[in-house]
């Protein structure tokens, strides 16, 4: 009997999830009377030390972040209302879902351990429906499915749950007015009035792409090429503090052209992620060298990237329209293609073998080599899969 099982087994789980609360609860009885007794069991140097190692050239989001953490950790947050209700702003590319995905692995241990809403998905009124299930007389309304995973939304006494909604202005209205119960009192009841999912212990998250084509359009109009000729220096990792109020005046009217000021209001705090420079771009590169170099591990081997093949990698995929995922297209054409090609066609074992990337000599591609790793001279940039 399939529903007995699951019913069993979601007892079990939260059996279990009761018993961890209480061990955590009595360990905090136990500390010492100087220390503050807080629930939650992650340490905030510990999370940004991780992101700082995966998210790069976003120092002023990133402490953002780290405030926000500290707040959560004290457990001094509203008790009717979210944790935390964050809009991510940004050009694409430049590390907002990507921060989303560190900070799940960071506080949870796996990157996908939050609830991923794609709000292009939910771009008509009556989807809607999506989120708080079929109301009566309709099909589907008494299974009560909905897009939300309540277990990952709710987290856990010690950990909390964490949500993003991803390109939150594609949302229909209905979609927004549903969103402005959550951020009021942190509950959503399913339209059957038989479940509630609790968003009192939660993280959300919401990414928007607005103002990015406004601010690319600043930097390259005449007003940009005047400021430049006055000495204002425009390029926007660079901008003081008057270029970021005149990018904070760019985004707040977008924002305001696109929300309705009730649902501007509920945000606790709005982040904007800068463009990536091109002198980021090598970190960039190695962040990806080292995923790359994790996976290898399964076959035993690692890869290590000259200078040459670093270089070759920016200059072909460095653009600040796209961001990252420009680089990663790069990596995945020019170093995880002929490492495949490598791979499948070597007729030995690969144990202990350092794939060895440079630029060819006619300077068009990257050749990759097998090499022994005592043989390697120094002098190379190496990846071998530590991101």
């Amino acid at each position: 009997m399939p529903f007995i099982n699951d019913k069993l087994e979601y007892l079990t789980k939260k059996q279990e999830e009761q018993l961890a609360e209480r061990a955590v609860a009595r360990e905090l009885e136990g500390q010492q009377k100087s220390a503050i007794k807080t629930r939650f069991r992650f340490e905030v140097p510990d999370v940004l030390a991780r992101m700082r190692s995966r998210i790069i050239g976003q120092e002023h989001a990133l402490a953002a972040i780290e405030n926000m953490l500290k707040v959560v950790k004290t457990d001094i947050s509203d008790p009717e209302k979210p944790l935390y209700v964050g809009l991510l702003l940004g050009p694409t590319g430049v590390g907002k879902t990507e921060t989303v995905r560190v900070l799940a692995e960071a506080i949870h241990g796996k990157r996908n351990s939050f609830c991923r809403v794609d709000m292009n998905t939910l771009s008509l009124d009556h989807y809607a429906a999506a989120l708080t299930g079929a109301p009566p007389g309709y099909v589907g309304s008494k299974e009560g499915a909905t897009v939300l995973d309540k277990e990952l939304i709710e987290g856990t006494f010690s950990k909390p749950g964490l949500i993003l909604f991803d390109e939150i202005e594609k949302a229909s209205d209905q979609v927004f007015q549903t969103l402005l119960n959550i951020f009021d009192n942190g509950l959503l009841r399913s339209t059957t009035g038989q479940d509630t999912i609790n968003f009192r212990n939660t993280i959300i998250l919401m990414t928007s792409n607005l103002g990015a084509r406004e601010m690319d359009q600043f930097t390259n109009s005449r007003v940009a090429f005047l400021l430049k000729t006055i000495g204002f220096y425009v390029n926007p990792s660079n901008w003081g503090k008057q270029g970021t109020q005149i990018l904070d005046g760019l985004i707040k009217k977008k924002l305001e052209q696109t929300f309705k000021p009730e649902f501007i209001n509920r945000i606790d705090e709005r982040i904007t992620f800068k463009w990536l420079e091109r002198n980021r771009m090598e970190e960039i590169v190695e962040t990806f060298a080292g995923q790359l170099g994790q996976r290898l591990q399964r076959h035993g081997c690692s890869l290590q990237l000259e200078r040459s093949a670093v270089d070759f990698l920016i200059e072909n995929g460095f653009d600040k329209r796209y961001g990252a995922r420009a680089i990663r297209r790069a990596m995945k054409q020019h170093i995880e293609l002929p490492v495949a090609e490598l791979l499948l066609a070597s007729q030995v074992d690969m144990k202990n073998v350092v794939l060895l990337a440079r630029k060819g000599t006619d300077g068009s591609r990257i050749n990759i080599t097998a090499e022994r790793a005592e043989g390697l001279e120094n002098g190379k940039l190496a990846m071998t899969g530590e991101p």
